[in-house]
């Protein structure tokens, strides 16, 4: 029951990212706060909250830099690592990249189909044979912008589980 707010957040974020391509501010930016408030009075305390917003501004801070992560993504990660704590914060990491390759593929699939895949490996082949460049085409899958914030959630969600119910834990 003390991981409902996590989950209706998680649930949002992962709707919102779907229908919009976007994580509201609003959303991602309020949470953090109240994670810290929840953890000062009926959680961990306030330095719990505190390392895992250092932890994932650190980890994912460079992701964003380098362009690799949008920055919706990476307030969803510093909400994430607010509430969570660093430890499953770097679960709820590790598993959402496990996740996001196949549901990427999935969402892209679902927007471009098998001709769009087909034509991303022939651009790819011919960039290989020809050694020059050549830019993505209209419903091609590396012209796609997919997102990954489901992935992030869905990661976190299944990180908390497994945690919640000691199945599995990666850091302890």
């Amino acid at each position: 029951m003390e991981q409902l707010p996590l989950f209706a957040f998680l649930g949002s974020a992962i709707w919102l990212d779907l229908i919009s391509h976007k994580i509201p501010n609003w959303l991602t930016l309020s949470f953090i706060p109240l994670s810290f408030v929840y953890h000062g009075f009926l959680g961990q305390g306030v330095p719990f909250s505190l390392t895992g917003l250092v932890y994932a501004f650190v980890l994912l801070f460079p992701l964003f830099f380098f362009r690799l992560l949008a920055g919706g993504d990476v307030k969803l990660g510093l909400a994430i690592g607010t509430f969570v704590g660093w430890q499953v914060f770097l679960e709820s990491l590790l598993y959402g990249l496990i996740i996001g390759l196949p549901l990427v593929l999935f969402l892209a699939w679902r927007r471009v189909g098998w001709q769009g895949f087909k034509t991303t490996f022939s651009r790819y082949g011919i960039i290989l044979g020809t050694r020059r460049y050549l830019a993505p085409v209209d419903n091609e899958v590396a012209g796609l912008k997919v997102p990954y914030g489901p992935a992030l959630a869905l990661g976190a969600g299944l990180a908390v589980a497994l945690n919640h119910f000691n199945i599995f834990t990666l850091v302890s």
